[in-house]
């Protein structure tokens, strides 16, 4: 779910949204600015590309722009609906993807150099968060690079939704407490979702973990 999607639905949980609904009337998108960002500041410095984790991979728009980009994937996803669009995205490149279909709180992910995770970790509850947090920083290796988008406290679904996880600046302070925090960009701005008009509250955030 990200800022351009526009379609109206009314909803009380996800429970009984159709994702492959949503990645079938997504296929042609870009990949998204943040991970574009996370790559360069990755490959900064003459750095080539080596393992990335796409945490919630969705359509696998992003998971196919970095095979293209020479990376190695390990692409994970909770909705079974991903696996057809993910793998028809990375057609010529499945050599060097790993796609799992799992729970993004309990997936053990592989060590990394890269993880990114677009508008994906909001949607794992609150109870599982600090859980799925440790795993994923626990994946980074030394110069590796986190890009993640978290939903603030003041977005209009934390007062909807129970089962998503919201944060405050100071949260995401400790979120990436002992990484170096590249780059922190909170947007505030009324818009749409696919189940209707929505305030957003982001935090997009690149950070390494020290060498």
């Amino acid at each position: 779910m990200d800022p351009n999607a526009t379609d109206s639905a009314d909803l009380g949980d996800w429970s009984g949204y159709d994702w492959g609904d949503y990645y079938a009337r997504r296929t042609d998108r870009p990949p998204r600015e943040l991970l574009l960002r996370a790559h360069t500041t990755y490959t900064k410095g003459g750095r080539g590309p080596g393992e990335a984790v796409d945490l919630g991979c969705g359509d696998g728009a992003d998971t196919a722009w970095l095979l293209r980009h020479g990376w190695s994937v390990t692409a994970v996803d909770a909705s079974a609906a991903s696996e057809r669009h993910v793998r028809a995205n990375a057609e010529g490149y499945l050599d060097r993807l790993d796609l799992i279909i799992g729970d993004l709180a309990t997936t053990e992910l592989p060590e990394a150099d890269l993880v990114v995770a677009c508008f994906s970790l909001p949607y794992v509850p609150p109870a599982r968060f600090g859980a799925m947090w440790d795993g994923v920083r626990a994946a980074l290796q030394p110069g590796a690079v986190l890009a993640v988008t978290l939903f603030g406290e003041r977005d209009s679904w934390a007062g909807r939704f129970a089962d998503m996880t919201f944060h405050s600046r100071a949260q995401v302070d400790a979120r990436f407490a002992g990484l170096d925090v590249l780059e922190l960009t909170e947007d505030e701005q009324d818009g749409t979702s696919d189940i209707g008009p929505k305030h957003w509250h982001t935090f997009d955030v690149i950070a390494r973990r020290p060498w």
